[in-house]
């Protein structure tokens, strides 16, 4: 079974909870980290969750995550201070397949104040229907994951727990 990681604020709680049970039930993921169990547990939380999300992917528990805010900048933006890590908010099914296709991402963040849930589910399907392939991915692609990982080995410490290659290249 497929694992991934979701979080929200008090605005996304809501949304999440139906995005949760979209993932288990018709996409056939585990969630396997879900910290926001009330509203209250996701307010003003965005940057210690997004911490939190980036060091469960890098310690490989999944590869995977969903953040869901009124926007999901806030979150990707903080969750990419991260070594190995690509997040990215998304608005529309085009982007969240391109970010996984042509970027590797492994976060997105959604909007709860952008789309609604029929909506948001299509994006979910276009960022995971169709994952990286490093066999048949663009060679500009490619490249440039080898381009993020040098900037993120100059810029960023790479913690000792790191569990797997952050789909820098292949396995």
């Amino acid at each position: 079974m497929k694992k991934i990681a979701i979080a929200c604020d008090d605005i996304g709680f809501e949304r999440k909870e139906a995005i949760k049970k979209y993932l288990e039930e018709e996409k056939n993921y585990r969630v396997v980290w879900d910290p926001v169990k009330k509203p209250e547990d996701g307010k003003n939380t965005f940057a210690k969750l997004a911490d939190k999300m980036a060091e469960v992917i890098q310690k490989d528990e999944c590869r995977l995550g969903v953040y869901i805010c009124g926007t999901g900048i806030g979150f990707t933006m903080q969750a990419n201070k991260h070594w190995g890590i690509r997040a990215t908010a998304v608005t529309n099914p085009y982007s969240a397949k391109r970010a996984r296709l042509s970027n590797n991402v492994q976060i997105i963040g959604l909007g709860a104040r952008v789309n609604g849930l029929p909506y948001m589910e299509m994006v979910l399907d276009a960022f995971l229907d169709e994952p990286f392939d490093f066999k048949n991915s663009r060679p500009n692609s490619r490249a440039n994951l080898l381009e993020a990982k040098k900037d993120d080995d100059r810029n960023l410490k790479k913690p000792d727990y790191v569990a797997w290659n952050m789909g820098f290249t292949e396995e």
